[in-house]
């Protein structure tokens, strides 16, 4: 198994996730901006909700990316383990790629939104 099964896969957008989650954390946007921050409409209603969904999705977005880390390396080993080579199937390794960048972003939305309606809607 080359070193490129151990770079694409999920625990690159893990990686990706980590990183972001971080910088956001410890560099939260200061005031609602088009640039840089979480901008779902819910979001940009107001400063408070600004700053608890920037806050939250920051969380969110190092938790499931050291998930995605782990589990991308985990299937790494395991395939190499078992002795599987997909030399020749590095259309596989993206679609996972793909999938799991989808299917993070998707759920980074869902959960951020759903934590800004407990958060606000219940304040109304």
């Amino acid at each position: 198994m080359s070193y490129e099964h151990w770079i694409i896969g999920p625990q690159l957008i893990g990686l990706v996730f980590v990183i972001a989650g971080t910088v956001t954390k410890r560099y939260p946007p200061k005031s609602i901006n088009p640039l840089y921050g979480y901008r779902m409409p819910s979001a940009t209603k107001n400063q408070e909700t600004w700053n608890a969904a920037n806050k939250y999705s920051a969380q969110f977005m190092t938790k499931i990316g050291v998930a995605l880390l782990i589990t991308g390396l985990a299937i790494s080993a395991i395939l190499q383990l078992l002795g599987i080579n997909l030399d020749g199937f590095m259309g596989v390794q993206c679609g996972l790629l793909i999938m799991s960048s989808m299917g993070a972003a998707v759920m980074l939305i869902v959960y951020t939104e759903k934590h800004l309606s407990k958060l606000f809607d219940e304040k109304t």
